[in-house]
């Protein structure tokens, strides 16, 4: 059958309409369907234009732009689950350059229109735990639309500038529960966060981290040890010990059995500076270095940095130790304490006013004195002590104030001699929130350190060291976005030196050694930047200058170290003054969100120097000078490569970092120096240069059922002086190339914890003589190269079981008793050895003139060996 041609015309027609029709219903459909269509992304590192084709594909959405304005290659990191197109667009626009818009069916993108900033907000405030109030230092503040984070202060304090919008903000921190917040943030507004204490768990957690501080801060070398793994670790004689808990962490060599001394990267131990709330303790030792004096249930965290400091700290090369101690219970009243073998602990806690104030007094006694009375009559003291104390106010939304105080002391007195010193300490802090982005800390600390050697009890005469500091400090911080902050302060400080006098019932005798003050003045900037998902920047600039004031006198010596001229100096006369500049940075770059590289480089310079020529570990007989006529400021330079990884099912962090260090103007002696009452003591100084290098490693979890720290280092330190050893290079005493440090804890129920700590390390370097020669019938040791030889390998195994007496975990009193066995194998670490005695057929021992005698023999100390202690603990509430 044939259609006229006017049919098919109009047929024609009829078809085109209707084609137009569907497609505008299409369009429409299209237009309305993509503002509810749910998909599921996840992009890691992809660029822009995969992730819009991707969008496309799943959402059948057409994106038009002009690649020339759209950046396509920009590399995305987002991940969202049944979200609606809509909502991920709006995320990935704050993300990017972009905006777009909904034209004819099709999604517009262009660039964001210049000079036209959105909106923002700032939200910010305090993290605490909610059972006691004490801050949440280091707690993770997370917006997962946006990607980006903060931590918090260590006031707990944190602050984010953020785009006006709605987030789901989360909140975390190591061993508590997470929390979420939906937050309508169109203006700036605070939100102080109580997190709870997760409970004790016999199943395995998984862990899920959006972005671990390990990974994501831009700040290298840099370790926090909390109290409850300081608890957890194996003890001396049943008394946990921040200080030594320090052996687990890569970098860090004790100095050896029975001492709190410590060296980090090739560092000597006056390198290292102590803090606790920003007031030094210049002795950290209890009991001629068996305990240390930070009593870890009055602390809040522990951060140690090995070198690559914030501009806001200095004043050391290799490390500080910063302690935050509790500010007390805010909520109730809290006693705890303990019974060790050797010493007892007791804490008071409690509200002043609930919620607004509280206080902590935290005290230590000895209990040793019976001991070594067994062995000597006429002691009359043998006892060590502590005291912490803290008040804090809440004076409003805006103000917060702290009073802190440390008292520690040692006495070993006899009838007639005897030795005794005291470390106190002071803080007065204001923390002053000027608006949502800008934070004030004003900080005024003091130390003081004595040492007194007996010598006479009966008129009182006696040596004295003395060592105090005052310092007044503002540190500001200005949080100009969540990936921006800028921190810069300043400080004003003064020191006193006595580098012992000798007095009889307080007055003075000759030889007097010249008193010494110094000032210092310290200016510092920081700023830290994120730049883009992978780039992150922090540099800073320390100024510090240091000026001796009189009174006091300074020796002039010519080139063979003879006194030529003795200078003399007024009360407020200034003279001799170091000025430095101690520039830092560090630069980060995210592979994922889960592993980082990091790289920095960092001066320092240290203006107090101790004046000691001994390595014995008992040891606290000390000397401080300042910078002055005769003494440099010690400088080092340090750059740190390292590569951070985080397991995010398994809670694992892995940490590898490698340093080189080069420092100048370092201090050693010439063999039998004079360091104690010498007016001439300058002189028996000597000035050299040291480096060192090395690598280190560490794998740590520290949430779950069994929590470990494992480490290994591979380090060297080297010293030259052009007047000791013949100008040769030679091994520092705490060159100790390998060390490896094994620390676990394991639940094995509700009741019952087990954990060991083993630590290995290469002996140090030690003179040992070479031959012997006869001087006036004596025999006289000879030796060549300093530090030949080594002493043997150290390594011991710790093991310790705490058993909780509670049978009902709601009982407001709970305690516990702590098992621990210290050198579980019975090892004999060697401490010292003699090389020049001979045994005799008689049993006795005499120096030999022929060191090839078969019957030569070395002698060697050991100190610790199989130490089994129990400890009883308790705390009430």
């Amino acid at each position: 059958m044939l259609i006229p041609c006017k049919g098919v015309s109009q047929l024609n027609r009829f078809f085109s309409g209707l084609l137009l029709l569907l497609l505008f219903a299409y369009s429409a459909t299209a237009q309305e369907n993509y503002r509810d269509a749910r998909i599921s992304v996840d992009f890691q590192s992809i660029s822009l234009e995969d992730v819009l084709n991707n969008i496309s594909e799943q959402s059948g959405v057409s994106f038009s732009y002009n690649p020339r304005r759209i950046s396509v290659d920009q590399k995305i990191t987002y991940r969202a689950s049944r979200e609606t197109v809509v909502k991920i667009l709006e995320e990935l626009a704050l993300m990017t350059s972009f905006e777009y818009e909904m034209i004819e069916g099709k999604i517009i993108l262009k660039p964001k229109a210049k000079n036209v900033e959105k909106q923002k907000a700032t939200l910010s405030g305090f993290i605490k735990d909610s059972s006691s109030g004490e801050a949440l230092i280091g707690a993770s503040v997370w917006v997962e639309e946006l990607k980006v984070g903060a931590t918090s202060n260590v006031f707990g304090f944190y602050s984010l500038t953020l785009p006006s919008g709605e987030y789901d903000v989360s909140f975390s921190y190591i061993g508590f529960n997470r929390q979420v917040r939906k937050i309508d943030l169109q203006t700036s507004q605070s939100q102080n966060v109580s997190l709870q204490i997760a409970p004790a768990l016999l199943e395995e957690i998984i862990v899920t981290s959006i972005k671990p501080q390990l990974v994501n801060e831009i700040q290298v070398s840099k370790t926090h040890v909390r109290p409850s793994t300081i608890a957890e670790k194996p003890s001396f004689f049943g008394e946990p010990d921040a200080v030594k808990s320090l052996e687990m962490v890569p970098g860090v060599k004790m100095h050896s059995d029975g001492s709190t001394f410590y060296y980090v990267r090739g560092g000597d131990r006056d390198q290292n500076m102590i803090l606790i709330d920003d007031a030094p303790i210049f002795n950290p030792s209890h009991l001629l270095g068996l305990f240390s004096t930070i009593i870890p249930d009055a602390v809040n965290d522990i951060t140690l940095y090995k070198g690559s400091m914030p501009a806001s700290l200095g004043g050391r090369l290799s490390s500080i130790m910063d302690v935050r101690t509790r500010k007390g219970n805010d909520q109730q009243f809290e006693v705890s304490g303990n019974v060790a073998l050797l010493s007892s602990k007791l804490s008071l806690e409690g509200p002043i006013k609930k919620g607004k104030s509280s206080f902590l007094l935290s005290s230590r006694v000895s209990r040793v004195k019976w001991i070594f009375a067994l062995f000597n009559d006429d002691i009359e003291s043998f006892q060590f002590h502590d005291l912490t104390g803290k008040l804090n106010f809440d004076l409003s939304q805006d103000d917060k104030l702290y009073f802190s105080f440390y008292s520690g002391g040692d006495k070993f007195l006899t009838s007639d001699n005897g030795i005794e010193w005291s470390n106190r300490a002071t803080t007065v802090r204001w923390n002053h929130v000027f608006s949502k982005r800008l934070f004030l800390n004003t900080t005024l600390a003091a130390g003081v350190y004595d040492y007194f050697l007996h010598t006479n009890r009966s008129n009182n005469t006696k040596w004295n060291s003395h060592l105090s500091n005052i310092n007044l400090k503002g540190d500001f911080s200005y949080f100009k976005k969540p990936n921006e902050e800028f921190t810069f302060g300043l400080s004003l400080g003064g020191y006193n030196f006595n580098p012992g006098n000798v007095s009889i019932n307080g007055s003075p005798i000759p030889p007097v050694i010249s008193v010494r003050n110094s000032n210092e003045f310290v200016l510092y900037g920081n700023h830290e930047i994120r730049l883009g998902n992978h780039w992150g920047l922090n540099y800073g600039l320390r100024i510090s200058t240091w000026v001796n004031e009189g009174e006091a006198f300074e020796f002039v010596f010519d080139d063979n170290r003879n006194p030529v001229d003795t200078l003399f100096f007024k009360k407020g006369d200034k003279y001799q003054n170091y000025q430095n500049l101690e520039p830092r940075i560090s630069v980060s770059y995210n592979l994922n969100d889960n592993s980082s590289f990091k790289a920095s480089a960092a001066r320092n310079v240290q203006n107090i120097h101790l004046i000691t020529n001994s390595i014995s570990p008992f040891s606290s007989f000390e000397v401080w000078l300042p910078s002055s006529v005769n003494i440099k400021p010690q400088i080092a330079n340090q750059v740190v490569l390292g590569y951070y990884h985080y397991l995010e099912n398994s809670g694992l962090s892995f940490e590898l970092e490698s340093f080189y260090k080069r420092m100048k103007n370092q201090i050693d002696y010439e063999a039998h120096a004079e360091t104690i009452l010498n007016p001439l003591l300058e002189r028996e100084l000597r000035f050299g240069e040291a480096r060192s290098y090395g690598m280190e490693f560490q794998v740590k979890k520290e949430e779950g059922r069994l929590r470990s720290w494992v480490g290994y280092s591979y380090s060297r330190a080297k010293r030259k002086f052009a007047e000791i050893n013949n100008g040769r290079v030679f091994s520092a005493f705490y060159d100790r190339p390998h060390q490896v440090n094994i620390t676990m804890s394991y639940d094995l129920n509700l009741r019952w914890n087990i954990g060991m700590n083993w630590t290995y390390y290469t002996g140090a370097p030690y003179s040992s003589p070479v031959s012997f020669y006869n001087f006036n019938g004596l025999e006289i040791p000879l030796y060549d190269q300093k530090n030949n030889d080594r002493l043997p390998d150290y390594h011991r195994l710790d093991i310790t079981a705490t058993l909780n007496l509670n049978k009902n975990e709601e009982s407001r009193f709970k305690h516990n008793l702590m098992f621990s066995i210290y050198n579980f194998y019975n090892q004999k670490n060697t401490l010292f050895v003699n090389y020049n005695k001979t045994e005799q057929s008689d049993g006795g021992f005499k120096v030999p003139s022929n060191l090839l005698d078969k019957n030569t023999v070395s002698t060697q100390f050991y100190l610790f060996q199989f130490t089994p202690s129990i400890a009883y603990n308790f705390k009430w509430k």
